[in-house]
C-alpha cells in the first residue's frame, strides 16, 4: 500500500474537530510525524470506521527565513488562511503544503503593498487594490 493512500490531509469543514470521511476528497502528505525526525511535522491517525489516517496535528506552517542585506522568506501553511469553507482561502494551500511547495512572503512594506489583493480598517469592508 502506498503511503500516500493512508497517511491523509482532509478539510471538510471549518470545525476545530473535524469529522473524516474516505469517500471525501483528501490530498496525500509524504510527511511524518516529528517523532521519526520529519521536520515538516504531520500527525495522523486511523479513527473509528476509516480505512485511511488523516492528521491532526503537526506544523501549521512550514517557513524559510534568509538573512542578509535583505531578508527574504518563503513559507507555507496547512489547509489555508481561512477556517470559512466559503472562503477561496479554505483550502488553497494544501496541494501547495503536501509537495512541500513554499511562497514567498511578503512583508518589506513595498512588498505588501505591490501584492496587497485589498486593504482593510477595523469596522470597514475590504477595500480592492488594482492589480499591479
Amino acid at each position: 500500500m502506498p503511503w500516500g493512500e493512508i497517511n491523509r490531509f482532509q478539510r471538510n469543514d471549518g470545525q476545530i474537530g473535524q469529522t473524516f470521511d474516505d469517500a471525501k476528497p483528501s490530498t496525500a502528505v509524504p510527511f511524518t510525524s516529528a517523532q521519526w525526525g520529519s521536520l515538516a511535522s504531520f500527525g495522523a491517525k486511523r479513527y473509528p470506521g476509516m480505512k485511511r489516517y488523516y492528521g491532526t496535528n503537526g506544523n501549521s506552517f512550514v517557513a524559510v527565513v534568509e538573512f542578509g542585506p535583505q531578508v527574504r522568506a518563503w513559507a507555507v501553511t496547512a489547509g489555508g488562511e481561512s477556517g470559512d469553507p466559503a472562503s477561496p482561502h479554505f483550502a488553497d494551500q494544501v496541494d501547495h503544503y503536501a509537495a512541500g511547495a513554499l511562497r514567498p512572503v511578503h512583508f518589506i512594506p513595498t512588498d505588501v503593498a505591490a501584492h496587497a489583493v485589498c486593504t482593510y480598517r477595523p469596522g470597514a469592508p475590504c477595500t480592492p487594490q488594482p492589480v499591479p
